[in-house]
């Protein structure tokens, strides 16, 4: 249907006038000076024509078209990239990933490209868009995450003429929601027989430990975990046993079971320790399908007594030595153990009874909580020792490091373990003189410092310090002397493993012993940084995890690689302030030794509990498989919070694992979801049977004629025509 319009420039009054003004014209123009009466009418004619062209310009007419343009509806493919596709299971068929080029060549598809506007996705373990015009994927992805893959096409085509979703894949889910899925009825999902059936020859069983993740070091009376996962092939409806033995003696057991032929576990023991000492453990799996390494995994923990016992081993008699021995022993809380080494080179206890013997190795270290280190020469202590003092750290365990020319100052230092655990690079060049120390500004925000000296207006100067090139990554200053102008760092401390590091730069700390502090007769600052720095870096029970007043966790304790677990946290001030920080920092500590930094923001999540509470999230992206730590912490002024969490990522189950397609699973999808579950005899013909509806959209299109070439050129040929006709008849 059309219609005329008109949208004239002057008004209806005024197009008349105009037209009866070039009538008159045209009149006027041909009357006078022509005798023909032929000559006369054909000049009138061809201006009467040129003034009705422009006067159909004038008044601008328009055709109004009604427009109808159909779209056709959206079928969405999506397309198995997984390792499995390209599996022959069964050496008589061909491979899946064969049948899917098959379906891409088939009439059923062809005449679907007919009816209906084509998408094309690729999933493994993530949903990607194939560029327009492809269809071909190279099968590679180490996992196949079916149903968020579906989940993910229908949220995108939310609102769209989205007639059905076509899925080819095996249904081999390496998610673990395939079992328990519930797709909501909406757009159908359609799934396509890619294997006849056949009877599958049984596969051996096979039961393996991995991802064993046990605490290096515990303080005896404290609860602890020790974690593993236990993948199992050809194990589907069956349960194993895994015992947890100490010493010798069998001490828990938990039992296992499987409800997939390829399924990964995890499980979980409590350590409940009393007695100090390295105390052997092991896992056993009983059963006569686990691999011989499994049979029997032993692991060792460290377990520290309560009591805070320290090491103190220090190069000769010095001030250093003299104050830092009573302002410890002072304190009835800590039991020292002091060693001081002669002038022969020989290490000899001191105030520990005759013929006691310093044991640098891992038993020897396991009952101390601390151990301080005062110049010691790197030679004095051999490769073994120093090894065991860094494994003894990792484990959990507190290092005090005293510089002085001996120890930092000494390019041998270089060379040891030591060096590698310092939160200062070393060798630091050793200068004395009279050098001005400072607190830092996180130094004042530090429970070792901070509260303590808020009355402190000025430190005893220190007379010799280790100028350190660098600071090792995580490094944090607490305090600073002034050389020459020149700020360099004096107190530093940084953590490594799971226990902490402290160095001091100077071998002249015992100055501070002359300072008293106001409120505080007769006790030196000296006196009150020591009790409070053994205070901080010795382990208290507060500090466990599941502390009540930071919390981190996460939704579950295992995931597949390729999930980004969310890690969570929640965070109550207390006493400390009611106002809540607006991001939590968070260090993801990798199975293979790396750290990553992330920031906490405010969500909502639901706790351990089961109730839904505000905290803190982030979600991160595990790279490698194993065991990975997520610590957070805060602090405000002199508390000091810490927690931590652990999770384990596997590697998904082998996609190449020699299984049928899952028909129940595939069954299922269409089912719900109100599809069709094709037979490999349909990859010709169901495209017929895939329905969808065609969109008509209409619109008014208005279609100018008034700038139309037909009526310019006509207006040229009249104006010309008249103009050839006067000069022909030598007219003016």
């Amino acid at each position: 249907m059309s219609d005329f319009l008109v949208s004239p420039v002057f008004s209806w009054s005024g197009a008349g006038f105009l037209l009866a003004l070039m009538l008159a014209a045209v009149f006027w123009s041909t009357a006078n000076g022509f005798k023909s009466p032929e000559r006369r009418l054909r000049l009138g004619a061809m201006r009467f024509g040129a003034a009705l062209v422009l006067l159909v310009a004038l008044i601008q007419p328009q055709r109004k078209v009604d427009e109808v343009t159909v779209i056709k509806p959206q079928l969405a493919i999506l397309l198995d990239d997984s390792q499995s596709m390209t599996e022959q299971v069964d050496p008589q068929q061909p491979s899946r990933a064969e049948r899917v080029r098959k379906w891409l060549d088939s009439k059923g598809l062809a005449l679907a490209r007919e009816r209906f506007d084509i998408r094309f996705f690729r999933f493994d373990s993530r949903l990607a868009e194939l560029p327009a015009g492809e269809s071909e994927v190279g099968f590679t992805g180490s996992s196949s995450n079916v149903i968020s893959a579906v989940q993910q096409i229908r949220d995108r085509f939310i609102g769209q003429s989205l007639a059905a979703v076509l899925l080819l894949t095996d249904g081999l889910d390496s998610s673990g929601l395939g079992a328990s899925m519930n797709l909501q009825a909406g757009t159908p999902i359609h799934t396509f027989e890619l294997e006849k059936e056949f009877v599958l020859p049984e596969k051996p069983r096979k039961v393996s430990l991995t991802a064993l993740d046990a605490p290096g070091r515990v303080v005896a009376g404290w609860d602890a975990e020790v974690r593993a996962s236990i993948v199992a092939n050809g194990m589907s409806g069956k349960t194993v046993s895994v015992e947890l033995w100490r010493s010798g003696q069998k001490e828990a057991e938990s039992t296992v079971t499987f409800n997939e032929d390829e399924q990964t576990r995890p499980v979980v023991f409590s350590l409940s320790t009393s007695e100090p000492g390295m105390i052997p453990f092991e896992l056993r799996i009983e059963d006569a399908a686990a691999d011989e390494e499994s049979k029997k995994r032993p692991f060792l923990v460290e377990v520290v007594a309560p009591g805070k016992r320290i090491l103190y081993v220090q190069n000769g008699f010095n001030f250093e030595f003299k104050f830092l021995r009573r302002a410890v022993v002072g304190d009835r809380n800590l039991q020292l153990q002091t060693f001081v080494r002669t002038g022969e080179g020989k290490l000899v206890s001191i105030g520990g009874g005759t013929g006691q013997k310093l044991e640098l190795t891992q038993a020897g270290l396991a009952p101390y909580a601390l151990v301080i280190l005062g110049d010691l020469p790197p030679e004095s202590l051999s490769q073994e020792q120093s090894g065991a003092l860094k494994e003894y750290v990792n484990r959990g365990g507190s290092l005090i490091l005293l510089g002085g020319l001996n120890s930092f100052g000494s390019s041998k230092i270089a060379d040891t373990s030591l060096a590698e655990i310092s939160p200062a690079v070393l060798p630091a060049d050793y200068r004395e003189g009279r050098f001005p120390s400072r607190m830092t500004e996180a130094g004042l925000r530090h429970p070792v410092l901070g509260a303590l000296f808020n009355e402190v207006k000025q430190f005893p100067a220190v007379l010799s310090a280790n100028i350190a090139r660098s600071l090792a990554p995580g490094a944090e200053v607490l305090m600073e002397a002034e050389i020459s102008g020149q700020r360099t760092p004096l107190l530093v401390t940084a953590r490594f493993g799971g226990g902490r590091v402290v160095a001091f730069m100077s071998d002249s700390l015992w100055r501070w012993r002359m300072g008293v502090l106001t409120g505080t007769p007769g006790k030196s600052f000296y006196d009150v940084f020591w009790g409070q720095l053994i205070e901080w870096v010795i382990p208290k029970a507060d500090e466990k995890i599941g502390s009540a007043k930071l919390e981190v966790f996460t939704e579950r304790s295992s995931y597949l690689m390729g999930e980004r677990p969310e890690v969570r946290a929640i965070f109550d001030p207390g006493s400390a302030g009611g106002k809540l920080p607006s991001t939590l920092p968070l260090k993801v500590r990798t199975p293979d030794g790396k750290t990553f930094d992330y920031a906490m923001k405010p969500g909502n999540f639901v706790a351990s509990s089961g109730k839904s509470v505000s905290g803190y999230t982030v979600k991160v992206e595990p790279n490698v498989s194993g065991i990975f730590v997520a610590q957070s912490n805060w602090g405000a002024g002199k508390d000091k919070l810490e927690a931590e969490s652990r999770f384990s990522v596997s590697e998904p189950l082998p996609e190449k694992a020699g299984k049928p397609i899952d028909r129940v699973f595939l069954g299922k999808v269409a089912e719900q979801t109100g599809g069709k579950f094709f037979g490999i005899d349909q990859v010709d013909s169901w495209g017929e049977l895939v329905v969808g509806k065609e969109q008509q959209v209409s619109r008014v299109r208005l279609l100018d004629l008034w700038n139309h070439p037909v009526l310019l050129v006509a207006l040229l040929v009249l104006l010309s025509a008249d103009w050839l006709t006067r000069k022909r008849w030598n007219l003016p």
